[in-house]
């Protein structure tokens, strides 16, 4: 840890009285994790830089197992005690997250506010923590700011403004954005430098980069589900694409995090082979199949699912971002 970044912290922890002194300090939780409360059985979660405690109070009131980590000790006192009032426990650990070892897994991870506060060189030991954390189908929600406006400066004591297309690709290809929210703020002090956009992200592991194999597998499923002849059309083309009626356009959409999630963004389209090649070759598939698979996918003509208005009610990818893991 850096001595200029922790020492900063300390004072504002020695200067606040009561955790809702605190500048961070937010009475409602995070956006995202009441849905998520709703949508899964509570687990283990951990709370990375609990700060005043919000988060972890309101996931241990609704009957998760939370881990509340932060480096700064009275971050704990604040968070245990709110935990002790509400009349739940959490399990404090003191630790800077870029150096901490997980012991276990878990099924939701929080960052309200931790990454974009830190020393950018700790930005790849803070990202293998997530991913050494994050259960297989677990849930991590972030909260960053954004800049308000083009070239907006950080402000002297921060936070880091990063765009959205950064923060993706900096969790690409492990994460997949599932939902995106943010809200702007104009008037707030110089020193953080001024306004800003606050964003929320739900992300989950990218099923496409982390099975490849199995999403090929459910594309070729569903096909068979409809009683395509795919692998006669795909044997008849042979080294040739098919001449099926996809313009390029629609591969590329299918390509990107919108759909299949092959790729964190929408490529263009002299890029399909390229993204593709990649793809296959983690899936042990001949590239040209996989093209053309997706070209069969997508064709009206013949799998008629995968099109330009998809028909999600006749897929069975249960990867594609459209069907929000069903």
């Amino acid at each position: 840890m850096d001595t200029h970044e922790k020492d900063t912290f300390m004072q504002t922890y020695q200067w606040a009285s009561s955790w809702n002194e605190l500048p961070w300090a937010h009475d409602e939780p995070t956006l995202f994790l009441a849905e998520i409360c709703q949508r899964r059985e509570p687990g283990a979660a951990l709370d990375i830089g609990c700060g005043a405690g919000t988060d972890s109070v309101y996931l241990a009131r609704r009957g998760w197992d939370v881990t509340s980590l932060d480096f700064m000790p009275k971050a704990l006192e604040f968070t245990q005690q709110r935990a002790a009032d509400a009349g739940v426990v959490v399990t404090p650990v003191e630790a800077d997250i870029t150096a901490w070892e997980p012991p276990r897994r878990y099924d939701l991870v929080l960052d309200h506010g931790l990454l974009h506060n830190m020393d950018p060189v700790r930005y790849p030991a803070y990202r293998q923590r997530v991913m050494d954390a994050l259960a297989e189908d677990g849930d991590f929600v972030l909260l960053h700011w954004h800049p308000l406006y083009p070239g907006q400066p950080n402000g002297e004591v921060g936070p880091t403004r990063v765009s959205r297309a950064d923060i993706n690709a900096f969790f690409a290809p492990d994460l997949q954005e599932r939902f995106f929210a943010a809200e702007e703020f104009e008037d707030l002090p110089a020193m953080v430098g001024g306004g800003m956009r606050q964003a929320y992200y739900w992300f989950r592991r990218n099923q496409a980069d982390r099975h490849p194999a199995q999403l090929i597998e459910q594309i070729e499923a569903t096909l068979q589900k409809h009683g395509v002849d795919f692998t006669g059309l795909i044997a008849a083309a042979g080294d040739a694409p098919l001449p099926a009626d996809v313009d390029d356009d629609l591969i590329t959409t299918i390509l990107g995090p919108g759909r299949l999630g092959i790729t964190h963004i929408v490529p263009e389209t002299v890029d399909i082979e390229a993204s593709l090649a990649g793809f296959a070759k983690k899936a042990g598939r001949d590239a040209r199949y996989v093209e053309n698979l997706l070209r069969v996918f997508a064709s009206t003509a013949h799998g008629n699912v995968c099109i330009s208005s998809a028909r999600c009610a006749e897929c069975g990818v249960a990867f594609c971002k459209r069907l929000r893991y069903r």
